[in-house]
């Protein structure tokens, strides 16, 4: 298995396929495993790698300081990778942005699903949502914080007799994997950026596709809104039946989506 040590951390990678290469940043809920589906779809016209964020999948967590942005740096260098298209999602949304904003020269186009954007005035049902995850974590009632997680951001207020029963499996498996991965045994702190990332928006210079279901999360419809609002080159196509991770409810619809806007 291929895997790559930077900032302290493993970091495990997959790459394949030929041709303009697209890099794949999965979401805080998730691993790369929500890529099944576009790892090797994408394959087919592009050279693709999706990988595990520290703490997340098969990677370690890192020592010390880091920064998400290093990360893929090295990642992309190990690779020869010069240039690259980004698909993420949610939490993997902002490590994009951050990242695009860094290096500009390096991402043709960026695709963004459900992303977070960090700094975010966040409803009362995220702040409850975020007290109880915490409150199960510290009492290590990891399989109900998987399946509170699975409620909020993935069926909603949907019948589940009506959704797709692999998809909670997965969603369930990825975060048993995160949480009882072992702690790191010393602390470890992420290197923030000087300036906050909602007031950099208007200086990303490449083209942006913002990726939204209409049952998401009410403050993940309203930061779709705002980043279509703030970037200059962005356009925004709204999933219909979709919650907060299209990509798994419609795999074939957000694949041609992001294929057209990434080849247009």
């Amino acid at each position: 298995m291929p895997f790559l040590n930077v900032s302290g951390a493993t970091i495990y990678f997959e790459s394949k396929g030929q041709g303009s290469h697209i890099l794949l940043i999965h979401a805080g809920i998730t691993d790369s495993r929500m890529w099944d589906h576009e790892f090797h779809s994408l394959a087919q016209q592009f050279q693709v790698t999706r990988f595990d964020l520290p703490g997340f999948g098969q990677s370690s967590f890192t020592g010390g300081t880091f920064s998400y942005t290093m990360i893929i740096n090295e990642l992309l260098d190990h690779l020869k990778i010069k240039q690259t298209y980004i698909f993420a999602a949610s939490f993997g949304g902002k490590i994009a942005l951050n990242f695009v904003l860094e290096n500009p020269k390096r991402c043709l186009r960026l695709a963004l699903e459900s992303s977070a954007i960090g700094e975010w005035d966040f409803s009362e049902e995220l702040q409850r949502y975020d007290e109880k995850e915490e409150q199960l974590l510290a009492l290590n009632q990891y399989e109900q914080a998987a399946d509170l997680n699975y409620h909020t951001w993935v069926l909603r207020d949907r019948d589940p007799k009506y959704f797709d029963s692999n998809i909670k499996k997965l969603i369930l498996d990825m975060q048993m994997t995160a949480f009882t991965k072992p702690e790191p045994l010393s602390p470890i702190e992420e290197i923030q950026t000087a300036q906050p990332l909602s007031t950099k928006l208007d200086q990303l210079t490449c083209p942006v596709l913002i990726i939204i279901g209409d049952y998401d999360v009410d403050d993940f419809q309203k930061i779709s809104a705002f980043l279509h609002q703030k970037i200059t080159h962005a356009e925004k196509v709204i999933i219909p039946n979709a919650a907060h991770l299209a990509n798994l409810e419609f795999p074939e619809l957000v694949e041609q989506l992001v294929t057209d806007f990434f080849l247009h």
